[in-house]
């Protein structure tokens, strides 16, 4: 699979395979990127339930490209999920989501199972964090997302400044290693407030600043919100591209732009901003 048919998402929509009847809606929707699982938004008796369900879907819809986030390697049904994914075909994947990556050896086992796929990981426990440089830095990993819920459990935090603490410090974990392994700018946590739209906009404003590309979510009213905070990047990127053309024109001598002084260290700031397509 081409490295270009991964899409640089900022809003990733998780769609249960069990609830055939959203598919359709969500790649309709503002969502960048459509996620549709089958891991934990389904109970293990409905598993090859929602595998067919995205079988025929895709039989007529062929259209539509999509993550598929699966069982863990080292869960029961991670082989039957590997047979899944050959049977629908990785052509019409943009990518697999490996949940609740912790050792170098989940992230072989998909690499031997499917070979060039590329792997959007799943970081939600301690162990994961521990090992997050071993597993960003294996074959055809392309980009890091957290998993707060998951994450929540393992470390049994509580509600208070602590967790948020706690919490802040696993993205930094997250931003570091993607940024050490040359990944793509990493992806946030899904917020599971659907009706507070201030704490959504400060919890994605806080992930956007601190070097995360866009988010997760279950619920499609969040897209909106959540797609333009990430856009911050994109506008960034056209920002650097102005600089870099006006410094030459000015042959690196300082100068004004949007009523700030572009000096060298303007500079490199846009060139790193190109460089790294944050």
């Amino acid at each position: 699979m081409s490295n270009s048919t991964y899409p640089k998402a900022k809003s990733l929509l998780f769609v249960s395979s069990i609830k055939p009847e959203n598919f359709k809606p969500g790649f309709e929707s503002e969502a960048d990127a459509i996620i549709l699982d089958i891991e934990d938004s389904v109970p293990k008796d409905r598993k090859d339930e929602g595998k067919t369900n995205i079988l025929n879907f895709c039989k007529q819809n062929s259209q539509y490209k999509f993550f598929v986030r699966i069982n863990d390697a080292q869960s029961p049904f991670f082989e039957d999920d590997m047979k899944f994914l050959k049977e629908l075909g990785l052509e019409k994947l943009h990518g697999v989501m490996l949940a609740k990556t912790e050792q170098k050896e989940h992230v072989e086992a998909v690499n031997v199972a499917l070979e060039k796929i590329p792997l959007l990981l799943l970081i939600e426990s301690a162990i994961g964090v521990q090992n997050i440089n071993i597993t960003a830095s294996q074959p055809n990993v392309k980009q890091l997302a957290f998993g707060a819920f998951d994450m929540i459990l393992d470390l049994g935090l509580r509600d208070g400044d602590g967790k948020d603490f706690m919490l802040n410090y696993v993205r930094t974990q997250i931003a570091l290693s993607s940024r050490i392994n040359n990944l793509l700018a990493p992806i946030n946590r899904v917020f599971p407030n659907t009706r507070d739209e201030s704490r959504l906009k400060a919890n994605m404003e806080l992930a956007y600043s601190m070097g995360f590309g866009g988010s997760l979510t279950f619920y499609p009213n969040q897209l909106s919100i959540i797609n333009t905070i990430f856009a911050q990047g994109n506008n960034q990127i056209e920002w650097a591209k102005e600089v870099i053309q006006l410094s030459k024109l000015h042959k690196g001598e300082p100068f004004s732009f949007e009523g700030n002084v572009i000096d060298l260290p303007m500079i490199k700031k846009a060139q790193g901003i190109l460089e790294r397509k944050y």
